[in-house]
């Protein structure tokens, strides 16, 4: 009799498993936990793009933060740590994407804030000036006028025109032609030491206004100056 105290708690535990399983209880497993977890997290906003930006001085540029519907734009505040390398392109200061305008070059952060959660989202904002090219219709060129193509001096005064070669053009100084327009206005002050050259030296001889042309002799090409003498 004793024996058979001991297996009723026994028995009661497999009929417990068998009425739970009929009925088509589980116990949750472990990936379905972290799930429901996840589900349940509260969402924020996040970085729309890149970081690190780069612009040119001068253009308008946007910035955009990812929300869930939850967040309201009235809850996104944008701040500019140096408002004298970027400025706002507008007045609208809440919303999850900003219009901004590059003033000068330098790095500076801007931060989208929401003031619900006080999560932060910062973008670093690299303003660069524009880079100086070569205008197309220099590239193919020989020869261009190095300094102002207008120029002034005084009667009797000097003056030192000159041509820039380009590189890899193989163009000698000697194929470098310089004539002036009306001479009776303006002169070569040394006609000895020719008229062939990059560079050149004149004279101004009465008031009025003449052309002075440097020629590349090779392919025709040429460099007009307009001079005044006063």
């Amino acid at each position: 009799m004793r024996k058979r105290r001991y297996l009723f708690p026994g028995m009661a535990v497999v009929l417990l498993f068998t009425i739970l399983f009929a009925a088509g209880y589980t116990t949750p497993a472990i990936g379905n936990v972290n799930t429901v977890q996840a589900a349940t997290k509260k969402k924020d906003i996040s970085r729309e793009g890149k970081k690190k930006r780069s612009i040119i001085k001068g253009k308008i540029f946007e910035l955009e933060v990812d929300k869930p519907e939850s967040v309201k734009d009235k809850n996104l505040t944008w701040s500019i740590k140096d408002s004298s390398i970027v400025t706002f392109a507008g007045k609208e200061r809440h919303d999850d994407d900003i219009k901004f305008k590059a003033l000068k070059a330098g790095t500076t952060k801007i931060t989208c804030r929401n003031t619900k959660t006080d999560k932060k989202i910062n973008f670093k904002i690299t303003v660069k000036n524009v880079k100086k090219t070569i205008k197309a219709s220099y590239q193919n060129k020989t020869i261009c006028a190095k300094g102002s193509l207008k120029r002034s001096i005084r009667v009797n005064g000097e003056l030192e025109l000159e041509v820039k070669k380009t590189k890899g053009k193989g163009v000698k100084d000697r194929q470098l032609k310089w004539t002036v327009e009306d001479s009776s206005v303006l002169a070569f002050e040394d006609m000895d030491d020719g008229i062939y050259d990059d560079e050149m030296e004149f004279v101004g001889i009465k008031p009025g206004k003449t052309t002075v042309t440097c020629t590349n002799t090779a392919n025709k090409e040429k460099v007009t100056f307009t001079i005044t003498v006063k």
